[in-house]
This record gives C-alpha cells, structure tokens and sequence, in this order.
C-alpha cells in the first residue's frame, strides 16, 4: 500500500476536543454534556461516537460557528468529507474564520477526489482578497492540479501562493508536493521541514514527513514522526494507518493490527484499514480472515496499489484458482512493471497446466527490463514445460549469470541441455553445479543423463558408483541403471528394473518409457503401446512417447492399430495440446483422411490466438491435401499472421496464391518475404519454383543467376541453380554449377553436395575426388569422412573405410553414423576381438540413434556372437519399420532369416528365404541366401 495522500488541514485550527475546551470554546450549558461525552469517547479511540455527541452538541447550540467547525473537522479527520463540508459551511454562514472554513471545505473536495470541482468552484481570489484566504486557496489549487497532473500549472499556483501568503504552513506544504511530483525528494523534505517550522504541529506536515521517511526506509524515525502526530491528533485516521503500514513493514505486527483495529472501532468500514486488516491476515497466513476483509472492501480492492495482488494470493490460498487468476491478471496488466504481480501470473498458469500463459506474463515482464534470476529461472521452467527445452535453457543460462552461487539454477539448466539433446552442455552445467553444491544429486543424476545420452555407459556406470545405496535407489538412478542394461541388451535385468522402479514410483515417466522400450526390444506387442499411453496421460506433450507410436503408426503390421489408438486416446484428453494434434493430423494424412487431419486441426481448442505458426501451417496443408482451397488459404494466413518472418508460412501461402490462378500475388507475397529477409532460403527456393511452375525452366534458371549474383542473398542464393537443375534431372550440370560455387566459395556443405550430384550423375570417382581434395585440406572434416567410407564400402575398399571411420569417430565420439558403419565392418571380421569391438559401437550406435539401420547391425552382431534370440527381435523390427520392400530389404531379410535359424526357428527361416530367392532374382547376399535354404532343407 503506497502511503496515502494526506488530508489538508488548517493550521490554526486543533481538532482534539481536550484542545478545543481548553482553548476556550464557549459552549451553554445544554452542548456541555455532549461535549463532555465527546471528549470520553475520543479518550478510548471511539471517533465515530465522538462526531456522534458532537452532532447532539450541535443540534442543541445550531448556531454556535465552533461547534459546528469542530464537528467538520471531526469528520474530516474521520473520512466523513460529505459531513465536514457541509458543517464548514454552516459554521462560516455563522461568523466562522473564512480561511479556515474554506480550508476544510477544498480539503473535503480533495478527500473525495473532486480535484476538477474544486478548480472551478475556487478560482483564484481577486485582488484585495484577505492574503490569508487567497493563500489557501492557491494551494489548495495546486493539490488538486497535481493529482490531475497538470504540473505547470500547479508550480505556477504553488508559487502564487507563496507570494501571497509566505508565512503559512500549508503554501510550504504545496511546495513540498510539487518537488515530489517533480521526484524531487531532498526539497519536497526541505519544504515540509519549513512548512513544520512554522507550524510544528501541522497534521499534514507531519503526515507527509512521515510517508517520505517511510518511502526512504527510515522506519523507525517515520514511526517517532507519526507518534508525535498521533499524540496531538488521535483522530488523524490517515496517519494511524500509515504507522500501522510502517510497522507492517518492519514487522511488527501486533502494533500494526492494533493501529488497524484502532481505525476500524472509529470508521467501521474504512477502506484503508479494511485492506491492512487483509494485508495482515495474509502474513499470518489467516486466508478466511483476509478473505473477509476483501469481501467487505469489495470493488475497492482496486483503489490500492497492490490490492489485486493480494486478492490473488488469498484466492489462490483458499484453491479459488478462478477468482485468483482473474485478480493476478488484473495486477499484471495494472502494474507491468512489478515482478511479482508476473511471477504470481505464471505461478498459477502454471498450476493450470497453461505453460504458455506463462511464458506469455513472463516475458512481457522481461520486455520491459525487469530481469532478475528468478523471473529468468521461472521462464526456463515454463518453456521447458511447453516442450521448448533449447529455449528454456536460454532462460536458464541467463538467469545462471545473474545468479552465480545458485547451484539449482544449473541442474535445471543441464536438464533442459538434456531435453534440447545438448549432452555435451548437460555435462557442463551438472559439473558446475556439483562444484557449488558438491551434495547436489540432481547434478549427479545430470551426469548419468548425460553421459547416457552419449551412449557412454561406462562414463554413466562410473557416475552411479558414486552414488550411495540409499540414493542409487532414487527414481533417476534406478531408472538410468535399468536403462544401461537395455542398452547392454541384457533386457530380462532392464525389464525388472524398470517394473521395480515403477512399483517403488507408479507415476514415473522414465520408467515407463524405458520399460516400454525393453518390451519392444523382447518383440511384445500392445504393453508397449499401453505404456507409452501412461505416458501421454501424464506428459501430453512427451515427444519421444509421441514419436515412437507415431512411428509404429507408420510402420504397418499388427501395433499399428494399437499405436494409432493409443495417440487417438491421448489426443481426445489433451485436445489443446499442440504436438498431440500434430502427431495425430499426421496419422490420419498418412491415412489418406485429410479431411479427418484438418477437421482435427480446426477443433476450438488449438484455433487460440497466439499459439505460433506450426498449428495453422498444419491445419492449411491438411486442407490442402483434402482439395479445400479456401480454408487451406485462411489457415494459411493465419499461419502468417502468428508470425510475419515465418518462411513456411509465407511459402504456403505463396503455393496456394499460385495454384489458384494467381501467380502474380504469389511471387509479390514471396518477394516481399525477401526485402526483409534476403537471405532466407525457403523464401528463395519457393520463388524460384514459383517461376519454373509459372514461366518455365529456362525463366527460372535465369533468376537464380541473378539471385546467385546478388550479394545480399548470399550465401543460399548460390545453390539455388545447382538445386535447381538437379530437380530438373540433369544432375551433371548441377554438379558442375556445385563444382563452379566449391571453386569460387569453398566449403564443407558445398563438399558433400557436389559429390552428392557427381554420384547422381554416375561419376562416383569424380565424387571420390572432391572428397579426397577436401580431406587433404580439413582432414577431420567428419560427414566427409562418413560419405568416402561409404564410397569405400561400396567399392571393397573395408581397410580404408575402418580408418577413416576411426577417424570420423576420434574427430565426433558419439557420431552414431560413423560408429553404425564401423560395427558393420567389424562385424564381418572373424577376430573376436574385432566382433566384440563391433558389439560395443553397434550397441552405442543402436542406443544413440534406433533406426531399422543400427538394429540391422546390432542384430547381426548379435547373431555373430551366438545370441540369436537377442537378435531375432532387433532384426525383425529392422525389416517391419523401414517398409521398403522385399527387393531393398532383401539383405535384413537374409539376415533375420539367419537368425531365426541360429535361434531354432525354422519353419520362419525358411519361409522367408523362399520368399527372398523365389521373388528376388539377384541380391548382394543372394549366394548366402541359397546356402541358408540347403541347410534348412537337410535332415
């Protein structure tokens, strides 16, 4: 509560009735009583019956001016300005000081807030006006131009009023707000200082004194202030609840309370003292007794600085999440720049599973440069929990600058490194927790993550021994072991690791997931898919359970269904959440129901406003496929709309113009994607498609001679011919435009690309060459390395291929293509050493990246080393999920047919081969194959 605006009094005029009588009042012997039961009730702090004998005193004496000035400045001391202006003036009409009437009168416009009022119903005195009069009112002018703001006009009237009245206290009063409107705090205290020097007892002076030295954290002078003020004018409500807020904030609060209960037995309903009484409730955590208060104060709540954000906090206490929300978001939109009005905001966005209502309060918190560690570390959570991980880390590494000592910023820093599949920074992060806080087992279990996402089991082994019994037991260590032992393939040890974590926690995650990967590894169908359901319920937005039923959606076979169910399930619960819809839309555009896919995209719940470019993107392209046109466009533009820099939005847009007749807007809507973002390629490459579709190849290959000699559009614009012509079919020409660019801007990309369109071109030695030449240059240049290796394997060349694979692997330890590649070629050797080593890369390659690819070679690694069951499911899931066919598939096929022989499953074994060699005239592994049926064929 920010300290109040104090009530305008005349100096001259003591409102204490022990004052009052002592000074003389006359008063006949009929108002004697009252009065006498005025100063009684006055004594116990019972200013409501004060002004209540003092009416008795006034209806017996009418026409005594004093009484009836005392009775006004009772009232006005109490909050009651209706009375105290009314009694003012009726005290004037009868004889009273007109300077002093005319003060409590304008001090009673002020008390109610008619600042305009009083403007026009005091002007300016003429000349000969008493100076005393003419002086009150020009400072009382002035109050009412600064509440209205109106500065200048206020300093002209505060200096009018010195100049008509240098001796009065409240013309220095003037002076005093007009230096703090100005922010001016060293002379509005001077002000007030001259102002209490000609008048040491002057209520306001006093008052305002006390709120200056309060605002500058001097509490215990600011409380000595307003004793002094209470000690003279035990009626001054304003300035007991000002020490009542003093002593809040010096947390003192059984004098607070008493000061607040002290207002509330003289005006019941005080405003102010209702909203301290909340205010005090809330820091003894008496939610009720808050909440009461509030309800008595009701709409007033917002006439505080800081009651919105009170109300919120009590509602949020007593569970009123509704009432909560609504008042926090008031606050935030009222007071921008408070943190905490923010943090609160996303605090209970949050605990509405609403992370990006979060995101939404807290960033328009930092917008404004109202950064601090915590509002950073909150924004790091909330986008993590949104599904944007590398975002949140972004958070957390700023707010980790501005908090150096705070070790749990850092774990939740590593984790989110974790979640972006940053493993590398994970470690970091984790490291420098562990050295802030060397106890920190969120940090340790970082560095299991970490080092698991490596595929570094050793590294991840050695990080759990450092654990005690006790905590290797937690969820995350028992999980990471389990999860180690899946990757060993020891899957029966994995599984009952998993079922005893998840019996020991039944709501975890990574349990769940890893058990349904066991599963899957041991060839079990539906529990996997019911698990990673499990998962869905608890995480909706978990993309690796979204991945992979998307990709047993896509594979066809008997867990398609299922895996289609499953993601229908969770998509029906969680209708809002975005990459559930989007998993969804593509099941159902794989089959064949766009219309289904963009009915779904259209639902209510993911049309929202402001939820970014991915939904309504989808939403036009699944009406797109579905042949409807105009919805496909409004999505687009919509799409658009969330983000005007957004490229594929743009580019939708673009291709629809085009496809319906309009091609001339189409490029005008790509062209002016491009004056603000030149260099982008998409932009590029959909005008250059645009013009090919609309005016020929020759028209296109033109602009992308101009646009590859515009330096402003560099360095994309150089591959658009190359692209261009490979799209075309003439892929010797593109090779040769990559090889003119490789010359003139030499580069790693340009490196693979050409070889890329020399080997499309059927010139594998020339694709052989740029490779070698680059390598003589960057010889650890790692995706060159992996293409020449394959060039090697190809051509026989298997020595070769292992060194530079070895070296690609030295340059890049966890390039899970390189380490693949290399267990294949070990695999074939006969040196068990060579196999084992074989073993170890594959089961890292496999672990890193579960492709048909790496299960194809883990598989027949395992194969080779005797462990045909272990193998069998890898292998057979290597040839069910890449749906290639039979003809590219003949290889795995071969393979898996192998195993299953090794294995003692024959009749398999042999169908399989006589599928391949019946179907398939000629494949790598043909002779293989042929001996594989003769010895299924013998007895």
């Amino acid at each position: 509560m920010a300290p109040p605006t104090p009530t305008r009094r005349h100096a001259r005029w003591p409102l204490l009735l022990a004052g009052l009588l002592s000074a003389g009042l006359a008063a006949a012997p009929a108002a004697a009583q009252p009065l006498e039961r005025a100063r009684a009730a006055q004594a116990r702090g019972d200013m409501r019956a004060a002004q209540i004998e003092l009416r008795n005193a006034v209806r017996q004496e009418p026409n005594s001016a004093a009484l009836r000035a005392a009775l006004a400045q009772l009232s006005l001391d109490i909050g009651d300005a209706d009375t105290a202006e009314k009694e003012a003036r009726a005290a004037m009409e009868r004889g009273f000081d007109p300077a002093a009437g005319t003060a409590i009168v304008m001090r009673a416009y002020l008390q109610r807030t008619r600042f305009q009022e009083l403007l026009r119903d005091f002007p300016m005195p003429p000349d000969g006006t008493p100076p005393a009069l003419a002086g009150e009112v020009a400072a009382h002018r002035a109050f009412a131009l600064l509440a209205t703001r109106e500065v200048e006009q206020a300093k002209a009237a505060v200096a009018e009023a010195l100049r008509l009245a240098p001796g009065s206290a409240q013309a220095h009063l003037a002076a005093s707000s007009l230096a703090l409107a100005q922010n001016d705090r060293p002379g509005a205290m001077a002000a007030i200082e001259r102002s209490l020097a000609i008048d040491p007892d002057l209520p306001e002076g006093l008052l305002r004194r006390a709120a200056l030295l309060f605002d500058r954290g001097d509490h215990a002078e600011a409380v000595a202030t307003l004793d002094r003020l209470l000690a003279k004018w035990p009626a001054q409500v304003q300035g007991r609840l000002l020490r009542a807020e003093v002593r809040l904030r010096a947390d003192d609060l059984p004098a607070a309370r008493q000061d607040v209960e002290a207002v509330l037995r003289a005006v019941g309903n005080n405003p102010g003292a209702l909203y301290l009484r909340a205010v005090l409730a809330t820091r003894e955590r008496d939610w009720r007794g808050a909440d009461e208060s509030l309800q008595r104060l009701g709409a007033g709540v917002g006439n505080f600085p800081e009651g919105f954000l009170v109300l919120a906090t009590v509602k949020r206490a007593l569970g009123q999440n509704a009432q909560a929300l609504d008042a926090a978001g008031r606050y935030a939109a009222r007071r921008p720049e408070d943190p905490r009005g923010a943090k609160l905001l996303a605090v209970m966005e949050m605990e509405a599973g609403r992370p990006d209502g979060a995101i939404g309060a807290l960033e328009r918190l930092l917008q404004r440069g109202a950064v601090d560690a915590e509002a950073l570390d909150m924004l790091g959570r909330a986008r993590v929990a949104a599904g944007r991980p590398r975002e949140g880390a972004q958070a957390f590494a700023r707010a980790a600058e501005l908090a150096p000592a705070d070790a749990g910023i850092r774990t939740r820093l590593a984790a989110a490194r974790l979640a972006a599949g940053d493993t590398d920074g994970t470690a970091a992060a984790a490291e420098d927790a562990l050295r802030l806080a060397p106890s920190q087992a969120g940090a340790r279990e970082m560095l299991m993550l970490a080092a698991l996402g490596r595929g570094d089991l050793a590294a991840a082994e050695g990080e759990l021994a450092q654990l005690g019994p006790e905590a290797r037991a937690a969820e995350v260590p028992a999980t990471v072991a389990a999860m180690i032992r899946l990757a060993r393939l020891q899957t029966a040890e994995a599984r009952a690791g998993f079922e005893d974590v998840l019996k020991r926690f039944p709501e975890s995650i990574g349990a769940r997931v890893g058990l349904a990967r066991t599963l899957m590894a041991q060839g079990v169908e539906g529990e996997p898919e019911r698990l990673l359901g499990e998962v869905l319920q608890r995480q909706p937005n978990h993309g690796e359970a979204i991945s992979r039923l998307l990709a047993l959606t896509g594979a066809g076979g008997s867990r398609a269904p299922a895996a289609r169910q499953v993601l229908q399930r969770a998509q029906a619960a969680a209708p809002g959440e975005p990459a559930l819809a989007l998993a969804m839309a593509q099941v159902l555009r794989n089959a064949n129901d766009a219309a289904g896919a963009a009915a779904l995209l259209d639902g209510p719940a993911l049309r929202v406003p402001g939820r970014g470019v991915a939904l309504p993107l989808a939403r036009s392209q699944a009406y797109a496929a579905a042949e409807k046109w105009p919805e496909a466009e409004a999505a687009a533009r919509a799409a658009l709309a969330e983000d005007a820099s957004s490229a594929p939005a743009r580019r939708q847009l673009a291709a629809l113009l085009a496809r319906g007749g309009d091609a001339q807007g189409a490029e005008a809507l790509l062209q002016e994607g491009l004056r603000s973002q030149p260099r982008d390629a998409l932009l590029q490459q959909g005008l250059i498609g645009l013009v090919n579709e609309a005016r020929g190849a020759e028209a296109a290959l033109a602009l992308a001679d101009r646009m590859g000699q515009d330096p402003g559009m560099q360095p994309n614009a150089r591959l658009l011919k190359p692209e261009l012509l490979l799209s075309l079919r003439r892929p010797l020409e593109a090779a040769q435009a990559y090889a003119a660019q490789l010359a003139a801007v030499p580069s790693a990309s340009l490196v693979l690309r050409t070889a890329g369109a020399w080997m499309a071109a059927g010139r594998p030695v020339d694709a052989e060459a740029v490779l070698t030449q680059w390598l003589q240059r960057e010889p650890g240049e790692v995706e060159v390395l992996n293409l020449l290796a394959q060039i090697d394997i190809a051509a026989g060349r298997t020595e070769l291929a292992e060194h530079r694979l070895s070296a690609a692997l030295q340059r890049a330890p966890n390039n899970s293509v390189a380490m693949n590649n290399l267990a294949w070629l070990l695999a074939q050797q006969d040196s068990p050493e060579a196999v084992a080593r074989a073993r170890e890369l594959a089961e890292r390659a496999y672990f890193l990246l579960p492709t048909p690819e790496t299960a194809d070679t883990l598989g027949w690694v395992l194969t080779r080393q005797g462990e045909a069951r272990r193998a069998v499911p890898l292998l057979r899931a290597a040839v069910a999920v890449s749906r290639r066919g039979p003809a590219q598939d003949a290889g795995g096929i071969y393979r898996l047919a192998f195993a299953l022989k090794e294995a003692g499953d024959k009749v398999e074994a042999k169908r399989l081969v006589d599928l391949l060699l019946d179907r398939i005239p000629a494949f790598p592994e043909r002779a293989e194959a042929e001996r594989l049926r003769g010895e299924l064929l013998s007895p």
